[in-house]
């Protein structure tokens, strides 16, 4: 339960008017109630299943189940709400007996009061247990984001207990020529320290000790494990790690003359700790070098993120996570040449520098990198994990000299890709560069409100062809977008850019209306159903849903005619407006669809909180259904899903045969892709052919 939302209250008694009665009393009392009802042990079950109650309430009556009855069966489901017994009288033996039963209370019809005191005492433990909930999130949060912080670092870091290490980051474990966080686990920080300084170390560690103590630091000349001494401060103070208490320490080397160190130093400072490989800012200074000197060599930015890698980070932990991205910058380092330069850019982002490279080749490795990240597997404490990575392309020609603009168009392509489902590879287009180049002066937000204003969006139309028989029209509507030169940009460039200004929303409305104006002329002869994408900013927007009712009214349309799709990404991002948004689409009789449905580990989870009526199984999935195993059980457990929900499946981005026969066999409901029909400007697919 939030602690703005109502308290779900599951009453039993013999009538729902006695189970009003109760509710009423407490509402009357001050509390927020929403009522559920049973009469027994079966309508419980069936009860708490479908919504877990905040607290249970069991009257008493011939034909009633008994509290401990009901204590037993919530336990059976791992339900911890409390449950309150009415009785006829409750005396004190009673009482004690109940208590020890595992009831909260057990108080009598003829007090009232005692009930509501009872109610509010549950309610306010549960509203205590709430916060300390999101208190404990917030805390588990905030040490992952520390020990992230601290991990990569490029300062030497080491927690140690009673004298021993109990955890160093990557250059505490460098600067002491040690491999692995296991090797000094445990070990002597003593062992670091050169003998002949060892009583002076431990000297200080004894007043460190003492109360009010104020030196925190101490030079000292330590020792690596080859035998190379180095002079350093190293400075402590008092932490804890994993609700213990402990010292940090952190170690700061002296120049001196040790040319051999500061050299290894200086790489190091270079470097990503975790991976291995180049930093961000060393990447982005060979980068700015290298766009800086000009030359006629062909080159690209390679901009590479993993899809629904936070997720997995809160599923797995930070250390299979983090083994997960040392293993994924082994495989992109296998894939580079002497040349190239690959850097570790962001959390779970990389960049690479590609030299001397053409289009063609340039495509053949990015699509081998992408094919690579998703055929890899890892294996951390008896799980298994995979990924997928959108891959952004950016030429860089000899008239392009800012590095964040290269970066940006990078970066922009990249989020074409993710928000196109994932897993795939999508270039800059110099098309939209040369538009933005000539539009410069103005803002982005103008730049699309001009291309509203020039008609330079144009919809097409996907036909979605049903499995089952039934040859009913329906059509996907895509944007599609000019620029000043009538060169064709897909949305998702396009769309990043109206996400960023604000604009999504406005760019969402003009489709409609488009769509909807199509759709009123095309069902004077056809009774065909569009499905139209919706962006999250107007999930967002608390006028959009009234605004389509009025659209709906003005083109005379039937609600039943129209099928909304929010992507799984946007539903998970905005849950509670994606779940209002159905609720209140289904009130004009529309329908409601996610696509790219899949990708994310929750989206079972997804599923029960968003009631839509409509599941498009993401394309990566489809397409991988024909050799890998893995994929096939997952999509066969989303369809399961999904019919015993009552909902439809379709299968996106069908381009084949090879799928069909799975297809049929894990019972889709309807298929869309090019091996149907590839996006056009016309409606007019023949749905009664024999195509499928």
């Amino acid at each position: 339960m939030l602690m703005d939302e109502n308290l779900h209250l599951l009453i039993i008694e013999e009538s729902i008017g006695d189970a009003e009665s109760l509710a009423n009393e407490l509402r009357n009392s001050g509390h927020a109630i929403e009522l559920g009802y049973a009469a027994d042990l079966a309508a419980v079950e069936s009860r708490i299943s479908e919504h877990t109650p905040d607290i249970v309430i069991v009257g008493s009556g011939d034909n009633l189940p008994e509290a401990t009855r009901i204590a037993a069966t919530l336990e059976q489901f791992e339900i911890s709400s409390p449950v309150i017994a009415i009785g006829e009288e409750a005396p004190e033996d009673a009482v004690v007996e109940a208590r020890k039963a595992g009831i909260a209370a057990l108080v009598s019809y003829n007090r009232p009061d005692h009930l509501s005191l009872v109610f509010k005492r549950e309610a306010e433990i549960i509203a205590l247990k709430t916060s300390l909930s999101t208190i404990t999130d917030t805390l588990q949060a905030s040490e992952k984001r520390a020990h992230a912080l601290i991990e990569n670092s490029s300062d030497a870091i080491a927690y140690i207990h009673d004298g021993m290490h109990v955890y160093a980051n990557r250059p505490y474990l460098d600067l002491f020529d040690i491999d692995t966080s296991d090797d000094i686990d445990g070990m002597p920080v003593l062992d670091m320290i050169i003998s002949t300084q060892r009583d002076k170390f431990r000297e200080f560690l004894k007043q460190l000790d003492n109360p009010g103590s104020q030196q925190n630091s101490l030079d000292i000349d330590c020792i690596n494990h080859g035998g190379e001494p180095f002079n350093s401060t190293m400075e402590f103070s008092p932490a804890s790690m994993d609700g213990e208490a402990c010292t940090q320490i952190i170690i700061r080397v002296h120049s001196g003359d040790n040319s051999a160190l500061q050299k290894k130093i200086k790489s190091l400072s270079r470097q990503d700790m975790l991976t291995g490989l180049w930093n961000r800012q060393y990447f982005m200074q060979i980068l700015e070098g290298q766009v800086g000197s000009g030359g006629n060599n062909q080159r690209a930015l390679v901009y590479l993120t993993l899809d629904n890698f936070k997720i997995i980070r809160e599923e797995a932990g930070i250390v299979a996570s983090d083994q997960l991205l040392c293993e994924i910058g082994n495989l992109l380092s296998r894939e580079i040449t002497g040349k190239d330069l690959l850097s570790r850019f962001g959390d779970y982002s990389f960049a690479l520098l590609k030299q001397d490279t053409d289009m063609a080749s340039l495509k053949a490795t990015c699509q081998k990198l992408k094919e690579g990240i998703a055929a890899h597997t890892t294996e951390v404490g008896g799980r298994t994990f995979n990924l997928t990575a959108s891959i952004g392309v950016c030429e860089i020609n000899r008239h392009m000299t800012d590095v964040q603009k290269i970066i940006s168009f990078a970066d922009m392509a990249c989020e074409v890709a993710r928000t196109s489902g994932g897993n795939q590879v999508h270039t800059h287009s110099n098309a939209i560069d040369k538009s933005l180049e000539t539009d410069m002066e103005l803002d982005g937000d103008l730049i699309i409100r001009e291309t509203i204003d020039n008609e330079r969006f144009y919809l097409v139309y996907q036909p979605i062809v049903n499995l089952k028989g039934d040859k009913s029209e329906q059509y996907e509507i895509l944007l599609r977008i000019t620029d000043a030169g009538g060169n064709v940009i897909l949305p998702g460039q396009f769309i990043s850019i109206a996400e960023r200004t604000g604009l999504a929303g406005e760019v969402d409305r003009w489709v409609i209306n488009r769509a909807f104006e199509t759709l009123q002329r095309y069902r004077e002869d056809n009774e065909g159903t569009f499905y139209i994408k919706v962006t999250g900013a107007s999930l967002a927007d608390p006028g959009f849903v009234d605004w389509v009712g009025g659209k709906l009214k003005e083109y005379e349309l039937d609600g039943s005619s129209v099928v909304f799709e929010i992507s799984e990404r946007s539903a998970l991002s905005n849950l509670i407006q994606a779940t209002d948004f159905v609720g209140r689409m289904h009130q004009f009789g529309c329908r409601v669809a996610l696509e790219h449905f899949g990708i994310a580990e929750q989206s079972i989870q997804v599923m029960g909180r968003v009631p839509a009526d409509i599941y498009k199984i993401d394309g990566s999935l489809i397409g991988e259904m024909s050799t890998n195993k893995d994929v096939q059980a997952k999509v066969r457990t989303f369809t399961e899903a999904i019919r015993e929900k009552g909902a439809i499946s379709i299968a996106e981005r069908v381009d084949d045969a090879r799928v069909l026969a799975l297809l049929w066999q894990y019972g889709f409901n309807s298929i869309q892709g090019f091996f149907i029909q590839e996006p056009v400007k016309e409606l007019g697919f023949e749905f009664d052919s024999e195509i499928v």
